[in-house]
């Protein structure tokens, strides 16, 4: 199975969640903290349409840190509310808080913000000029009398003029 890399290690998921998470590479909590950020990270790919990695598989050395943070975001929830839990009750009085947090979709998700930051970058990562635009391009036809409000009989072509 070639899986690509994660955009953070399991030592950023722990300084991020301020939880310890071995760095035994064999014990069961590392192993779903790599497993958390490769796949917000592979979720991240398909948000961005891109991959982030060189020829030789490896991370582009000049990343934007923001896919760091975007990705231990993520990770960090499914890492800290695996079931997707939206409520529990740890009341031990009357109290009416229920206890509940608000979570967005249960499974790996990016949030309205996280996906915000993650189109800025790539926007700003493409060598393309983004937006929405019209180029007319003609092969010397003759332009029909509905391209022009001051049309006649005796012009055989629409002229144009670009400004801007």
């Amino acid at each position: 199975m070639n899986t690509r890399p994660a955009f953070a290690e399991s030592e950023d998921l722990a300084e991020w969640l301020g939880e310890d998470i071995s760095t035994d590479q064999e014990d069961a909590d590392r192993k779903r903290a790599q497993r958390c950020l490769r796949a917000a990270s592979n979720l991240i790919r398909s948000q961005t349409g891109r991959d982030w990695t060189g020829e030789d598989g490896k991370l582009l050395d000049d990343l934007p840190e923001e896919l760091q943070d975007v990705c231990l975001a993520c990770a960090g929830r499914m890492y800290t509310n695996p079931n997707a839990e939206t409520q529990w009750n740890l009341q031990t009085d009357d109290g009416m808080d229920g206890g509940s947090r608000k979570v967005e979709e249960s499974g790996l998700y990016l949030t309205a913000t996280e996906k915000a930051t993650l189109s800025r970058l790539t926007a700003r990562q493409s060598p393309v000029i983004a937006g929405i635009g019209v180029i007319g391009t003609t092969r010397s036809e003759a332009a029909s009398s509905d391209m022009s409000r001051e049309w006649s009989d005796d012009d055989h072509f629409l002229m144009a003029r670009i400004t801007g």
